[in-house]
């Protein structure tokens, strides 16, 4: 149960910009897309760089769309830090530049304006259980996404 178990840092924020393109669309059920992000960490003991590569299963068919065009995905990919994580480093000495990375994401948005979704997201970075390495770090995120 370790997965329901995430502790979450006070005091230190992440900026993110991304860009992702749908790959694969079966229908209006479910697509799945490629995103390349690059994220700058901020705050109490830290300050670095982050860039990741995932590929991100989405399903969008929800009863209330008429309302609140709805959508939920999944993503699994790569994290790379520019340097090692103090965060990480207090939780495990043998934390890792390179880890793995997962994602939930929610996205929101108002019909008559499809282009634009409010975004809520668990950023997650750790070592898979030690296949990648050791060290993680967790993220509550939120924003916009807009499509173009």
């Amino acid at each position: 149960m370790a997965a329901l178990n995430a502790t979450y840092s006070d005091g230190n924020y992440i900026a993110i910009g991304a860009l992702a393109r749908e790959m694969y669309r079966y229908k209006q059920w479910v697509s799945v897309e490629l995103e390349g992000q690059i994220g700058r960490h901020f705050g109490r003991d830290i300050c670095h760089w982050e860039v990741v590569g995932l590929i991100i299963g989405r399903w969008h068919p929800f009863p209330w769309d008429r309302y609140m065009d709805t959508s939920f995905a999944i993503g699994s990919g790569l994290s790379y830090y520019s340097d090692v994580s103090q965060l990480e480093l207090e939780e495990d000495e043998d934390a890792h530049r390179l880890l793995g990375y997962l994602t939930c994401e929610l996205t929101l948005c108002l019909p008559q304006y499809p282009r634009w979704n409010l975004m809520f997201r668990i950023h997650h970075r750790s070592g898979a259980g030690g296949i990648v390495g050791e060290g993680s770090t967790n993220y509550l995120c939120g924003g916009l996404k807009l499509a173009f």
